[in-house]
């Protein structure tokens, strides 16, 4: 039967039966609220989320009791009474107060288990809470980033999170948790899907290296996430994780420089995606080396290449060795597909969120990175080692004279800054290999006018240096042999034999340094050793024959 209106009469109108009701309503709404507006913790929000349901509950209970139908649906039977709460006293009554505590109560813990302040329940959470605290992102909440947009992605990581939280209280979890953040979760409204959607993805991020030095890196999402970057798909979290702990979805230069730098040539025939500058300017500043100061712009308007002083700043190939997929598989199918890049990247980067380094070698980047020893680098520029110019250059190994390192060497200019002419055609090197020599070329491109690099204060100079080098190596030389004659030949103790025999020594092993070691390397540093190494000729002359040339001055 359809129900009809009561012909009871109200309860009287200066305590109307509604009004508790009411005042309650009012006051869950002014407290969830307060809650809301001041909350500190997740367990603050998830009370005030929570009165606020309970008090839409209230205030829909007064509406629904105004009608018949509305008393039908709650059980009111309203009857003249002092008790502002008629219904309340009933069977009926208790059922639907508790029911509103249950409900009061569920939505107050699901709302709280919404919270960050939850994932702290789980203690192997705490670092990875602290890291979103301190980060950009902490206005954020988890479930923002985590939960797919839509209430099927809510529902979808809720039940994700309810099976963790059930491994965690089983003791059955793993002490190094797991999570994917979806593009969409990155690229909802309100988030970044302006930089993506509407081509404004540019951005120039400032780099602290670890030296303390800043550099400014050049980045635009747009071709990175609306393109294919060599034959991948990447999506958000490729770049932005969280590889170092503490850092909360921060910016891991690892993956750029696995894209950047793998399986490219470095060194002489530097190959780097997108180039140099692609990724960062030059050193806008002038720095103040110690032969004088450098401003990187004008030798980049002159067309030096980076690689020129830099060519030693990528260290590591990104290899993937065979046994990292054990780490994680172990069905014969899926070994057996090691080698198919394109058939890994798929399931590794685009549908799945694998950092790069799980799986590639580390490549590092920084302007030594590739630094070997000293010794070691001039095979970049010669196909076996030569000590002797790696010596000259670094302005060391000489017998008599301080350490004097080349100004070149000072500046940081590498070997192929100034070795730059092959010195067989490309049949010669199949059969004897390759050897890159110094040209007049190099040394004007650097410092030649800019109107004309052929009349620069260095021109000709290289060419000099040899000349000049040559002339003196001849004069030395036919010093020292004189001195080895005159020692040979003359009658001394043994103890004043040997002391002459080290002059004898040492000066023929600065001849031998400057002319083996091509003296044009370190110019300055060669004409010292070749004076050493007249002085002690002369001296062990002047000691074998007191009358003779040396001891008169004669040349």
């Amino acid at each position: 039967m359809m129900p009809t209106e009561s012909n009871e009469p109200m309860p009287p109108r200066d305590r109307p039966w509604w009004a508790p009701f009411v005042t309650l309503s009012v006051i869950l709404a002014v407290l969830g609220g307060l809650a809301l507006s001041y909350a500190e913790g997740g367990g603050m929000r998830a009370i005030g989320r929570a009165s606020l349901a309970a008090a839409a509950i209230a205030i829909t209970g007064v509406l629904l009791s105004l009608s018949a139908w509305g008393r039908a649906i709650m059980g009111i039977y309203v009857r003249p009474t002092s008790h502002w709460f008629p219904f309340l006293f009933s069977r009926r009554g208790w059922a639907q107060a508790t029911a509103i505590s249950f409900v009061f109560f569920v939505t107050g813990f699901f709302a709280y288990t919404m919270e960050p302040d939850f994932c702290t329940s789980c203690h192997i959470m705490v670092p990875y809470y602290r890291a979103w605290h301190e980060s950009t992102h902490h206005g954020v909440e988890c479930i923002e980033c985590h939960f797919e947009p839509g209430l099927k992605g809510t529902l979808k990581g809720k039940w994700q999170a309810s099976s963790m939280l059930i491994r965690y209280l089983t003791n059955t979890y793993g002490s190094k948790p797991h999570a994917q953040i979806e593009d969409a979760s990155c690229l909802r409204s309100g988030c970044h899907a302006e930089r993506v959607l509407e081509g404004k993805g540019k951005a120039d991020w400032v780099y602290q290296k670890p030296n303390g030095a800043t550099v400014t890196i050049k980045f635009d999402h747009t071709p990175h996430l609306g393109e294919l970057r060599r034959g991948r798909q990447l999506r958000c979290t490729s770049c932005h994780s969280q590889i170092v702990q503490g850092e909360h979805i921060a910016v891991t230069l690892d993956t750029c420089y696995v894209c950047h730098f793998k399986g490219l040539v470095h060194g002489r025939d530097e190959e780097v995606l997108g180039g140099c500058t692609g990724c960062h300017a030059a050193p806008k500043e002038e720095i103040r080396l110690s032969t004088g100061v450098f401003d990187h712009k004008a030798y980049i308007d002159r067309g030096v290449a980076c690689y020129n002083c830099h060519s030693d700043s990528i260290k590591g190939d990104g290899a993937v060795p065979k046994q990292v997929c054990v780490n994680c598989h172990n069905q014969p199918h899926l070994l057996e597909r090691y080698g198919e890049a394109n058939f890994i990247h798929d399931n590794h980067v685009t549908k799945h969120k694998l950092r790069c380094t799980s799986c590639h070698l580390e490549i590092e980047h920084s302007i030594d990175a590739g630094v070997q020893k000293p010794e070691a680098s001039c095979v970049v520029c010669h196909q076996s080692m030569h000590a002797g110019p790696s010596e000259l250059y670094r302005g060391t190994g000489g017998r008599g004279v301080p350490d004097m390192p080349s100004p070149m060497y000072r500046a940081q200019v590498d070997c192929i800054g100034c070795h730059r002419m092959r010195e067989h055609d490309a049949m010669a090197a199949r059969v004897v290999g390759q050897t890159f020599v110094a040209m007049q070329e190099s040394c004007d491109m650097c410092h030649g006018d800019e109107g004309d690099p052929q009349t620069g204060k260095y021109a000709d100079r290289l060419s000099e240096w040899k000349r000049v080098l040559d002339a003196r190596l001849a004069e030395v030389e036919a010093d020292v042999t004189a001195a080895e004659s005159a020692l040979a030949s003359t009658e001394m103790s043994d103890g004043q034999r040997l002391t002459l025999a080290r002059r004898v020594s040492d000066a023929r092993h600065n001849v031998a340094l400057v002319r083996l070691g091509h003296g044009a390397h370190n110019f300055n540093y060669s004409i010292a050793l070749l004076s050493v190494a007249t002085e002690y000729a002369k001296e062990v002359q002047r000691t074998c024959d007191p009358d003779g040339p040396a001891a008169r001055g004669s040349p």
